[in-house]
């Protein structure tokens, strides 16, 4: 039941190509860290927006920084553009400059319409010989791609935040996805130094749909008598690199509801919906970028030591209890529901297996831990994790095996 994973696969990273085949579009918080994961790389890109002064803003950001940057202009009329050189690498030749990008890479605003529409407008200027990269988290590739020319030209290329801070990215292969396209997103993951994650397309993909109940369940641990304190405590002991409500912080309130809806759309009843997620989007309480979330956060992004005042408020809005948990509780209820849902994952094909949902752990979320994700289970033993199921299935329904 609970086999022992590998080592973490290993390969060599190819080296880069010219930033001129390269497209990345959107330079929100996302954006730019994925733009940033380039440069870091040394790997050379075009950056397009449809803000001219966010265009500006990254210029001066990366000129400052000694990279080379040149004005660029971008087949679709409405994108404001620039080419990066990373700073001690030779710019595009002048044979060089002029070659068509092959890759896009798309962080731009979660709306299917929006996606759509741009892939379309990119399909038409560009041709066919070319990779479509999306990195949303909430919209099913497949249903992305519906909607284009050429569904087969789309795969997933699903970035972690914090990017420089995580291994993995994931390769989103849909029904119409080309082999060939996919096989090019993984090369080009591999090419920034990180690890391809390669899954097929299900609500949240792998990481996101794992990450859904562990995030929601901090939030219900905490309306019903758990604390920040000991939540971080226990994550850290569990092999997480941070706490889950700081993460929520990172992910930011609006991206944490539209994972969540689409999550309970996806699968009806299968966790209670912490109510604390929209409270937060309600209250501007946006998480890291805006300084105001679960916690609070310095002009260079340190954390307050405890949850902001206005969090504190929300949370007594939402308890329901004030129950005194164990360490081992609330251990069992952060990560059996994770359980539960790679499982899930694995029957439906999403991913090929136990192993590699292992590896998706350290890539996607930065697990560390003397043993493989799963080795924490076997550890804990079936009877053990059955019995715990057994004791809180009453009261939280991520604590469930799905019917």
């Amino acid at each position: 039941m609970f086999p022992a994973p590998s080592s973490p696969p290993h390969a060599s990273t190819p080296p880069p190509i010219d930033g001129s085949q390269v497209v990345l579009i959107g330079v929100g918080v996302v954006g730019s860290a994925i733009a940033d994961a380039h440069l870091n790389a040394k790997q050379g890109f075009i950056l397009a927006d449809q803000s001219a002064e966010c265009i500006a803003r990254a210029a001066q950001h990366w000129s400052q920084a000694g990279h080379q940057i040149e004005s660029h202009r971008f087949a679709l009329s409405e994108l404001h553009a620039i080419e990066v050189t990373p700073g001690g690498e030779q710019a595009a030749s002048e044979q060089a400059a002029g070659q068509q990008p092959t890759l896009f890479i798309e962080s731009i605003v979660e709306d299917l319409a929006a996606k759509q529409t741009l892939f379309n407008q990119i399909i038409q200027h560009y041709g066919r010989d070319i990779v479509l990269g999306s990195n949303t988290s909430t919209l099913r590739i497949g249903e992305i791609a519906s909607g284009t020319e050429h569904p087969e030209l789309l795969c997933g290329m699903h970035f972690f935040m914090p990017v420089y801070n995580r291994l993995g990215v994931e390769v989103v292969r849909a029904k119409d996805s080309a082999h060939s396209v996919c096989s090019q997103a993984s090369t080009h993951v591999r090419r920034l130094c990180k690890m391809p994650i390669e899954c097929g397309d299900g609500p949240g993909f792998v990481i996101n749909r794992m990450l859904c109940t562990y995030l929601n369940q901090a939030l219900l641990l905490l309306c019903r008598g758990s604390n920040a304190a000991q939540i971080q405590r226990v994550s850290i002991a569990y092999g997480m690199p941070l706490s889950p409500l700081e993460l929520i912080d990172w992910i930011g309130s609006r991206t944490m509801f539209r994972a969540g809806r689409a999550f309970t759309n996806a699968f009806p009843g299968r966790l209670d919906a912490s109510p604390v997620v929209p409270g937060m989007v309600k209250r501007g309480l946006l998480g890291r970028q805006t300084g105001q979330g679960l916690y609070q956060y310095d002009d260079r992004g340190k954390r307050s030591a405890e949850l902001s005042p206005k969090a504190v408020e929300l949370i007594e809005t939402y308890r329901t209890d004030n129950r005194d948990f164990t360490d081992a509780e609330v251990l069992f209820l952060l990560a059996i529901p994770m359980w539960i849902e790679a499982q899930g994952i694995l029957a439906e094909g999403l991913i090929d297996s136990l192993d590699s949902i292992d590896h998706a752990m350290v890539g996607g979320l930065g697990f560390q831990s003397d043993l493989p994700w799963s080795g924490l289970f076997a550890e804990l033993g079936s009877d053990t994790v059955s019995a715990a199921i057994e004791q809180w299935q009453s009261s939280f329904a991520s604590m469930r095996w799905p019917q």
